[in-house]
C-alpha cells in the first residue's frame, strides 16, 4: 500500500514532525452537517448513511484529486464510525494509506459535569469576545450565517451574559480533565494511523479562563502518543494570542478562515491579523464559508491573501469533489 505522502499529488507542508498535505478532506457532510439548515442535514444523513456511498466520494478525491488526508471525528458515534469504515474501504480500493487528522474532544468537567457546549461556556465566549471587540463583535455575530444555523435558523436562542452567567473565576479554578473519558475518545480511533492529533476547541474555554495548566498537561498527554499535535480554535482572535503569550507547546492551529468572515471571532479582521503574525502553521477550515463562498476564489483567499499552510474543506457529491479539488489544485499550481 502506498503511503499518503507517496500518493499525494498536492504540495505538502511541515507541521510538527509530520509532512501534511496542504489540502485535507473535511468530515462534513458525511456526519450529516450541512451548515445550512435541518432539511439539508437530514438529506445528508440519507445520502451518506452507507459505507459505499461515502467511500465512493473519498476514493474520487484520492484517485482524481490526489488528496490523501482526511479529518476524522468521534462526536457522532454512528456516522463517524461509518466514515472510518469508508476511509478503510477507500484505502483498500485505491491501495493508498489516507492520513488522518483526528479531532479529539477535550473532556473538561466541573464537579463531574462536562462543560463543553454548556450554556455557561457559550456565555463565557460571548463575554470575552464582547470585552475585546465590543460593538464590532455584536454586529458580526448577529450576522453570522453559521451561528444562525447552529441556533436552528433564528438568533432567538443566542446565549449572552445577560441570559446566562459566564463561568466565574472560582468555578474555572475547579475545572478538571477527565482522562478516563479521554481514553474512551482515543479508543474510538483504535486501529487508525493518526497523522495529526487535533484537540477540540475546548482550548478556547481553558485559555479564556486562564487554565493553561490544564492545556499543558493535556498536550503533554497527546504528545506522548502522537508525533504532531495541533489544536482547533473557534475564537482565534482571542485564543491564539493567549496561547502564544503563554508559549503553549502546540504544533499548529486549525481555525476558520474565509473571505466573508463567517464563524471567525471576534471579527474577521482580528482573526486575519492574528494568523498573519503567528509563527506556527495554520490549517484553514470552512474556506467556503459553509457552502456560501465557492470556487477558486475561496482558495485564493486562504492561500494567497491570508497565507495559511493548509486548508480543510468539506465535499459531498462526486461533482462537488471534482469541482472543489480542481479549484483548490489550480490555486496551488498543480492543476
Amino acid at each position: 500500500m502506498q503511503s499518503y505522502l507517496d500518493a499525494c499529488r498536492v504540495p505538502v507542508t511541515p507541521i510538527g514532525r509530520k509532512e501534511v498535505p496542504r489540502l485535507i478532506m473535511g468530515i462534513h457532510p458525511y456526519d450529516g452537517c450541512s451548515y445550512r439548515d435541518k432539511k439539508r442535514d437530514d438529506d445528508n444523513y440519507h445520502i451518506f448513511n452507507r459505507v459505499d456511498k461515502v467511500s465512493q466520494v473519498i476514493r474520487c478525491a484520492v484517485e482524481e484529486g490526489g488528496i490523501t488526508a482526511v479529518q476524522v471525528d468521534h462526536m457522532n458515534a454512528e456516522l463517524d464510525r461509518l466514515h472510518l469504515q469508508a476511509i478503510w474501504e477507500a484505502e483498500r480500493q485505491t491501495n493508498t494509506q489516507i492520513g488522518m487528522v483526528a479531532y479529539i474532544l477535550i473532556p473538561v468537567v466541573l464537579d463531574g459535569d462536562m462543560v463543553a457546549y454548556s450554556p455557561k461556556a457559550h456565555a463565557t465566549f460571548y463575554a470575552e469576545n464582547e470585552k475585546i471587540a465590543g460593538d464590532a463583535f455584536r454586529k458580526h455575530i448577529a450576522e453570522d450565517d453559521i451561528i444562525r444555523y447552529v441556533l436552528g435558523g433564528s438568533f432567538d436562542g443566542l446565549i449572552t451574559p445577560e441570559s446566562v452567567s459566564p463561568y466565574t473565576r472560582e468555578e474555572s479554578a475547579r475545572f478538571e480533565i477527565d482522562y478516563g473519558i479521554l481514553e474512551r475518545h482515543l479508543g474510538f480511533f483504535e486501529g487508525c494511523d493518526i497523522m495529526v492529533a487535533d484537540p477540540g476547541a475546548e482550548i478556547d474555554l481553558l485559555a479564556m479562563t486562564g487554565r493553561f495548566d490544564l492545556i499543558r498537561a493535556y498536550l503533554k498527554f497527546l504528545h506522548d502518543r502522537f508525533d504532531t499535535v495541533i489544536t482547533s480554535v473557534h475564537h482565534a482572535g482571542i485564543t491564539i494570542p493567549l496561547l502564544e503569550e503563554e508559549n503553549i507547546p502546540v504544533d499548529g492551529y486549525l481555525t476558520t478562515v474565509n473571505r466573508p468572515g463567517t464563524f471567525m471571532f471576534p471579527t474577521r479582521d482580528m482573526v486575519i491579523d492574528v494568523i498573519r503574525n503567528v509563527n506556527k502553521p495554520v490549517i484553514a477550515i470552512k474556506p467556503m464559508a459553509g457552502g456560501r463562498y465557492l470556487g477558486q476564489k475561496a482558495f485564493e483567499y486562504v492561500f494567497n491573501e491570508v497565507g495559511v499552510q493548509a486548508s480543510m474543506f468539506g465535499m459531498g457529491t462526486l461533482e462537488q469533489v471534482r469541482e472543489t479539488t480542481i479549484a483548490a489544485r489550480q490555486v496551488l499550481g498543480v492543476a
